[in-house]
């Protein structure tokens, strides 16, 4: 057989994985199938179907999250807001409870000075309603 250098060889521009090459393992020849390239080739065409696959669930997820955050965010202002309504409302409840007490003690005020003064029985004097009187003389 004549010795042809590689260059000067024909180039093989398809692999059907049958093939042979021609390898030195640590100064032993050896051979083995281009099916081997195949398989590796597929192996990497797999890895990089899954690899897009994983980035496009990803880029879901992250817009998922996204959105949950958002809404969480927005749930968190409307509950400050209510807690606001609800504190202001508190106070005005407050309020309203310290002027009804301060109304009472005032009432029980009236009702005392009216009690003391005995001489309207003594003049005939008759409450019709509340801040009017008439005399009707004697009873």
């Amino acid at each position: 057989m004549a010795t042809i250098k590689i260059s000067a060889l024909t180039e093989k521009t398809t692999l059907s994985g049958t093939e042979e090459v021609l390898i030195n393992d640590s100064g032993t020849s050896k051979k083995f199938s281009t099916q081997r390239f195949l398989d590796i080739k597929t192996a990497a065409e797999t890895a990089e179907t899954n690899a897009a696959g994983s980035a496009a669930t990803a880029s879901a997820d992250a817009a998922t999250a996204t959105t949950q955050a958002s809404t969480s965010t927005g749930q968190a202002t409307i509950s400050t807001d209510q807690a606001t309504i609800s504190t202001a409302k508190a106070v005005i409840a407050t309020t309203k409870a310290s002027e009804a007490s301060a109304s009472a003690t005032t009432a029980a005020s009236f009702s005392t000075t009216l009690a003391s003064i005995g001489y309207l029985a003594n003049w005939g004097l008759i409450t019709d309603s509340v801040g009017t009187t008439a005399d009707y003389g004697s009873i």
